[in-house]
């Protein structure tokens, strides 16, 4: 049957590992059905849970983040009414493009990486999907990979639809608050859906607030390439790109100890090396997965890790404990071998994510709790230990402490009330006696001033003259958009 117009080409789906009838002879009987996606948020699977059943499925993802799946017909051999692969397949694409689905479901997007601008230039005006197409092929040359692949990413998620179609020399500031208003309305569908978990309403606008900026830098980059290379006659679509100032959030989304190693009892063998790993180093899993047995012990009391993004190699020292792990990890292996690898004997790459999902269920920990919270536990126990806000900065890989001290640093007011409450050198016996007379009000005091939430204690305490103020450059559309009052 013809395949119905739609903007992913059907014909270069991933080939399916179903697909043939000695195939599905081999699949185990099993409750779930198997899956197999021939575009994102769209697929195909086959449902058999015993002998005498054997049933096509469909499925797609609704903007919401559920799946919805419908029967397509059977798929078993004594069944007069069975189809095979290919007719199952029309008969999903079919359903992928009717009305009630489309109009429930996220769009369809072919699978794999993105590799362009889902946007085609054309006629004789100069659009802002001009200007970003021909970025995007500069950032090729220019940018790393990943921060090129990452702009793609950007491009087409957050600045599809009518607004590539603008001619770039009307761009202004009311364009930038449907762009603002867009971007507040998916971070509030994803959060009601519970797929990106933001709450308060706060954190949402401060997400929001840091995906416009990063907005903001690749049209700044875009239309001063259109305008330096004589695109356009005038700078004014760029004077009225200004990002949004955010306030600064302390950051209490970690473990203590003893989370610590619940989660690490309910990972599989090579996750909880992988988990350890990064405990110990404050790593990002990228650069855990790329260390290698020479980087143990190179040069200095730790470990040697590689340049990664944009990120310059850096070392980072280890205690006594971390290094035995480390070594341990590298028995019997080769200089150049990588020390973690996942349970097949892989390279990490993203496998990582669901089996680490599963664990923090398992443990009963926040849901929220990705593996880069492994780093922020890093970084909050040695802050809450007393280890300089510089030196934390340094094993992170941070240039400077202003990061840190923005994330941690209420953490390093908790140091300093202990410091001050244990080791103030006696003055008065007077009042030394009548502390001791005290004792259980005072005690009863700091109890009730910590209020049990040691994680957040102590994020008021920064100086209102250091927080940041709203920039006075931003469109009031835009700060209007955001709820900030110029």
């Amino acid at each position: 049957m013809p395949y119905p117009l739609t903007s992913v080409d059907w014909a270069l789906a991933p080939a399916c590992p179903f697909a043939r009838v000695e195939q599905l002879h081999d699949l185990k009987l099993r409750e779930p059905p198997y899956w197999h996606s021939v575009a994102r948020c769209r697929q195909i699977g086959i449902y058999v849970p015993n002998d005498r059943v054997c049933t096509w499925l469909a499925r797609v993802m609704t903007v919401e983040g559920r799946y919805v799946q419908h029967r397509l017909a059977s798929a078993r051999e004594e069944d007069p009414e069975a189809v095979g692969y290919e007719r199952a397949l029309g008969l999903a694409i079919a359903w992928f493009e009717s009305e009630p689905v489309r109009s429930m479901a996220r769009n369809a997007r072919p699978i794999g990486r993105a590799v362009g601008l889902n946007f085609c230039p054309y006629g004789a005006i100069y659009t802002v999907g001009a200007a970003l197409a021909d970025y995007l092929e500069w950032s090729r040359i220019t940018r790393s990979p990943g921060s090129h692949y990452n702009n793609i990413v950007l491009i087409n998620f957050h600045l599809s639809g009518p607004v590539l179609s603008e001619a770039l020399e009307d761009f202004n500031a009311r364009h930038l608050r449907d762009i603002a208003q867009r971007l507040l309305a998916t971070h509030a569908t994803r959060a009601r859906a519970g797929i990106s978990h933001i709450d308060p309403p706060a954190d949402l606008v401060r997400r929001a607030k840091r995906v416009f900026n990063s907005i903001i830098t690749v049209l700044r980059m875009a239309f001063r390439y259109a305008w330096d290379s004589g695109q356009i006659s005038s700078d004014r679509p760029l004077r009225c790109l200004h990002r949004i100032a955010v306030s600064p959030a302390a950051r209490t989304l970690f473990l203590n100890r003893d989370e610590c190693r619940t989660l690490i009892a309910n990972c599989t063998p090579a996750l909880a090396r992988l988990v350890l790993a990064g405990l110990y180093t404050g790593c990002r899993v990228g650069e855990l997965a790329n260390l290698r047995v020479s980087d143990v012990g190179k040069e200095v009391y730790g470990l040697h890790v590689s340049a990664f993004k944009l990120g310059p190699a850096r070392f980072v020292f280890l205690p006594d404990e971390a290094m035995a792990f480390f070594l341990s990890c590298c028995e019997g292996k080769e200089q150049g071998d990588r020390i973690l690898l996942s349970d097949k004997g892989k390279v990490w790459k993203r496998q990582h994510a669901n089996l680490f999902r599963r664990a923090v269920r398992q443990s009963r920990l926040p849901v929220e709790f990705v593996f880069h919270g492994l780093r922020h536990t890093y970084a909050s126990d040695l802050v809450r230990n007393g280890v300089p806000l510089s030196l934390v900065a340094r094993q992170l890989g941070h240039t400077d402490t202003r990061s840190v001290a923005t994330t941690y640093g209420h953490l390093a007011e908790q140091f300093r009330e202990d410091q001050i409450r244990t080791r103030f050198s006696p003055l008065s016996m007077t009042y030394q006696a009548e502390a001791r007379r005290q004792g259980r009000q005072l005690e009863s005091l700091w109890t009730t001033v910590h209020g049990g939430a040691w994680r957040s204690y102590g994020s008021g305490l920064e100086p209102a003259a250091r927080r940041l103020r709203s920039s006075v450059r931003t469109p009031s559309e835009v700060l209007e958009v955001f709820g900030v009052r110029g």
